[in-house]
């Protein structure tokens, strides 16, 4: 494990000191923030998540 950096020892301090209410609307601010930047990958759709896999598949069993 590496040395945490000041930085990261001061937000831990922190986050202690917080309720957990407090930290969760920090997160829900988080990541509101990072949809706005559009920071956050598309979720993929799980069907065609599966097609893509299974061709992946059939492509590669193919070959054999």
């Amino acid at each position: 494990m590496r040395n945490l950096s000041l930085v990261d020892l001061e937000t831990i301090k922190r986050n202690l000191r917080s309720t957990p209410e407090e930290r969760l609307e920090a997160l829900v601010v988080s990541v509101r923030e990072a949809e706005r930047l559009g920071l956050l990958p598309m979720q993929e759709d799980r069907k065609k998540k599966e097609e893509r896999i299974n061709c992946s598949i059939r492509k590669r069993l193919s070959r054999s």
